[in-house]
C-alpha cells in the first residue's frame, strides 16, 4: 500500500485521535461515521459513484476505497475486503462502522499504527488436513485437499527458504495433526508468521480465492449476520489484529492478481488455527476443489507453483512494510 506524504501524516494523526474526534451515528447499537468523515480521517477526498448515492468512494493519490450501501464487501485498490459491519446510509451519505475504520481500514492504510512486533525471520507453514482427514475432495479428478495443501506448502517453503527465511512445517507427510497442535507448534518455535494452506468446497459453480484473518473482538465473523455476546471473547491472536489484516490483504491482493481467479476477498473467521497464535497469521483458501475448472488448475503443478510464488510475494510485501515501520520506530 503506497500513500502520499500527506496521506501518511494525516492518517498517522487521525488514527490516534479518531475515536475522540469522529462524531458517530449509532445504528442498531453500532457506531458509524459518514464517508466524508472517513475521507477526512484518511486525509483523502470522497465522491458519489452513482446518482442515487448508493455507491460512494474515498480516494487519494495512491488509494481508492469503494463502498456500497448494505454491503459488507468493499474494494480497496481493486482488492475485495470484507467489513465487520454492513455499510449504512443517512442524509445522502453512506456510513462505515467506526470499528471498521479502526480494525479493517486503518491497519492497511496506516500500518505505522499497528501493534509493535518483532521483525520477520521464522515462518510456520500449515498444510491443512492430512492423514485420516482428507479435507474437501473432487472424486472425478481424484483430488484431495490434504495433498494439494501439502504440495503448495512445500513449494511455498522452498520459495521462502531461497530468500533467507527459516521455515517450519506443521506436517511434512500425509499425517493427521490435531487443530490445537498447529498453532501450538508455531508458538513453540517462536515463529514470527503463520500461514495455513487450504482448498475450498461449495456448489459446483462457486470459484475463487479468499484469505482469512482472525476476527477482531466485538465484531462478527464474515459468515455471521450479526454481533453476539460470543463475539466479545478475546483470543491470543487478537493481539496482532492490525498485522493480521494487513498480511491477509497483501496475500489476497497477490493471489488474485497472479492467478486471475475470482477475488472473494479478505475475510474474518475465528478458526482454531488462528485463535491461539502468538504471532500474526492468515488462512488461505487457494480455490474451490468442487469447481471443475478450478480443480483442474489445482491439479496442475504449474498452477500450484504459481500459488506458492504469489503467497511468497505477499509475505515479502508484508515484511517490507514491517521493516519500514520498525525502522521508523527505532529512529524516534
Amino acid at each position: 500500500m503506497r500513500l502520499s506524504r500527506r496521506e501518511f501524516f494525516v492518517g498517522l494523526f487521525a488514527s490516534i485521535f479518531a475515536a475522540k474526534t469522529a462524531r458517530a451515528v449509532e445504528i442498531k447499537g453500532i457506531d458509524y461515521i459518514t464517508v466524508p468523515q472517513l475521507a477526512s480521517l484518511c486525509g483523502m477526498k470522497y465522491a458519489k459513484l452513482s446518482a442515487d448515492g448508493r455507491r460512494q468512494s474515498v480516494y487519494g493519490k495512491y488509494t481508492r476505497m469503494d463502498f456500497e450501501i448494505h454491503s459488507r464487501a468493499m474494494s480497496l485498490n481493486g482488492t475485495s475486503v470484507w467489513l465487520c459491519f454492513p455499510v449504512a446510509a443517512k442524509g445522502g451519505h453512506l456510513l462505515v462502522a467506526k470499528r471498521d475504520y479502526v480494525k479493517t481500514l486503518a491497519p492497511i492504510l496506516f500500518p505505522q499504527k499497528n501493534e509493535k512486533i518483532k521483525n520477520l525471520f521464522r515462518v510456520v507453514i500449515d498444510a491443512g488436513h492430512g492423514g485420516k482427514d482428507n479435507g474437501a475432495m473432487n472424486k472425478s479428478l481424484r483430488l484431495k485437499e490434504k495433498a494439494i495443501a501439502l504440495d503448495v506448502a512445500f513449494r511455498l517453503g522452498r520459495e521462502l527458504k531461497k530468500n533467507g527465511y527459516d521455515v517450519v512445517y506443521t506436517r511434512t507427510t500425509d499425517s493427521f495433526v490435531e487443530l490445537p497442535d498447529r498453532p501450538k507448534k508455531a508458538n513453540h518455535h517462536r515463529a514470527n508468521l503463520f500461514l495455513s494452506i487450504h482448498c475450498n468446497a461449495a456448489g459446483a459453480a462457486v470459484s475463487g480465492i479468499e484469505t482469512f484473518a482472525l476476527t477482531p473482538r466485538w465484531a462478527p465473523s464474515t459468515s455471521s449476520a450479526k454481533l453476539t455476546s460470543a463475539d466479545g471473547k478475546l483470543y491470543d491472536g487478537n493481539s496482532y489484529d492490525g498485522w493480521n489484516e494487513l498480511l491477509a490483504y497483501y496475500l489476497q491482493n497477490g493471489l488474485s492478481r497472479a492467478t486471475g481467479a475470482a477475488d472473494r476477498g479478505v475475510k474474518r473467521a475465528r478458526f482454531a488455527v488462528l485463535r491461539d497464535l502468538k504471532m500474526p497469521g492468515a488462512l488461505i483458501e487457494c480455490g474451490f476443489i468442487t469447481n471443475s475448472g478450478e480443480a483442474k488448475k489445482l491439479a496442475s503443478a504449474v498452477y500450484r507453483q504459481k500459488l506458492a510464488e504469489a503467497i511468497a510475494s505477499g509475505v515479502y510485501k508484508y515484511h517490507k512494510t514491517l521493516r519500514s515501520v520498525n525502522a521508523k520506530r527505532a529512529s524516534k
